[in-house]
């Protein structure tokens, strides 16, 4: 790569592209302005084609090809038969309208896709080494996924789902697609979030042979993961609810087991089976434990609230007039005290400064766990509907 901090590129037409580097920067990101302040290195239409070959002879300052990772927000799909010459390392992808691509030969190592509104099919990538990891973000009802046509390799080695679910706790938890194009992946995890729709582990049962799982978020139908005759290693994390995981004995393969940010009753069971095995059966864990062991309340008011990520001022306020809400409605006596009390949350962050659009998006989301368990029957939908005619952004 030149050392240059300004960069001149031909991608969609003859220098049709400069663009300024920080000092090693190993990342491009490539697509249309976001409005909101983001900005990609190079600004694309998506419609655009773009010639991904300029890249070729660029190189870091080990010898690398440069850049390293990709993030490409576009419906320009020639960057998967420029991948069949050319090694990344990573590239995330969020295509804008529909597509069907193939990616059996791409020199992807870990390809992500950010799936939108449109339905995406894709040929999975080939894991020759079962190293290669193929991950999905969003909807994932959008997406199918086919054997490659053009790899007689098994599909990737690793597969990731970070799932869109909703707001709040009601509801029937998400389950996985079945996807058996996948299904040969021995290494699977799913990221969600603590205080949302729970994650049906029952889906992994279609993955018979992983023998690595991580998980995250909020779980049900735990004892399901003991039907994974081949698990070896399992991860834990960020579970407010631990109750349906069954003992550490039903995984007679399992040499590490790690659990964190878990809540504490099912934690210490954990943590004390975990000491057990240890001693009598000999079994050798590498790189285990429970840890970070977390009160059911503390998921509420110290992790699993969505201005968890804002600034610091601003997220301090937040939390402050949530938990202030929260109390309100705990001592209202009537579906209209509910309703006020929720307005009043909402207009609070009307004229208060410093919060961007997606922040005051993610007020949404907090509504809806206000009223989540509340005694009036009021469902998340009424609630929404106050937020709407509430609030001016």
């Amino acid at each position: 790569m030149p050392n240059a901090e300004r960069l001149v590129l031909s991608l969609t037409g003859p220098d049709s592209h400069t663009i300024e580097l920080a000092p090693g920067q190993g990342n491009l990101v490539i697509g249309p302005s976001t409005g909101d302040g983001g900005r990609p290195d190079a600004i694309v239409d998506p419609r655009d084609r773009i010639d991904w070959s300029v890249f070729d002879h660029f190189t870091g300052p080990v010898g690398h090809p440069w850049p390293r990772y990709f993030t490409y927000r576009g419906d320009d799909t020639g960057f998967l038969e420029w991948a069949r010459t050319r090694r990344i390392e990573r590239f995330d992808w969020a295509p804008m309208t529909a597509a069907a691509v193939d990616a059996g030969q791409a020199k992807i190592s870990v390809f992500t896709i950010r799936l939108g509104t449109a339905p995406v099919e894709v040929a999975v990538p080939r894991s020759p080494d079962g190293r290669h990891e193929f991950a999905v973000a969003g909807d994932l009802s959008l997406l199918s996924a086919i054997t490659s046509k053009t790899s007689s390799d098994p599909g990737s080695g690793s597969v990731a789902f970070s799932p869109t679910i909703r707001p709040g706790l009601a509801g029937e938890p998400l389950r996985l697609p079945d996807f058996p194009a996948l299904a040969a992946a021995t290494n699977v995890s799913v990221s969600c979030a603590s205080l949302r729709q729970a994650f049906d582990c029952a889906g992994l049962a279609q993955f018979a042979g992983a023998r690595s799982v991580s998980l995250s978020g909020r779980l049900v139908n735990l004892e399901a993961l003991a039907l994974l005759g081949n698990l070896e290693s399992l991860r834990l994390s960020d579970s407010p609810d631990l109750s349906s995981f069954p003992a550490l004995e039903e995984f007679p393969n399992l040499h590490q087991f790690m659990a964190w940010n878990e809540e504490e009753e099912a934690g210490k069971r954990l943590r004390s089976e975990l000491r057990g095995l240890t001693k009598s059966s000999g079994r050798t864990w590498e790189h285990s434990g429970v840890s970070q062991l977390r009160a059911p309340a503390w998921f509420v008011t110290e992790y699993g609230l969505p201005f968890s990520e804002w600034p610091a001022k601003t997220g301090r306020f937040a939390t402050k007039t949530y938990r202030a809400a929260a109390l309100g409605i705990k001592n209202a006596k009537s579906v209209a005290e509910t309703a006020e009390v929720v307005r009043d949350f909402v207009r609070a962050f009307n004229t208060r400064p410093g919060i961007d659009t997606i922040e005051r998006e993610d007020l949404g989301e907090a509504v809806a766990l206000l009223v989540d368990g509340e005694p009036f029957g009021v469902t998340e939908e009424l609630a929404l509907s106050w937020f709407d005619e509430e609030r001016d952004y």
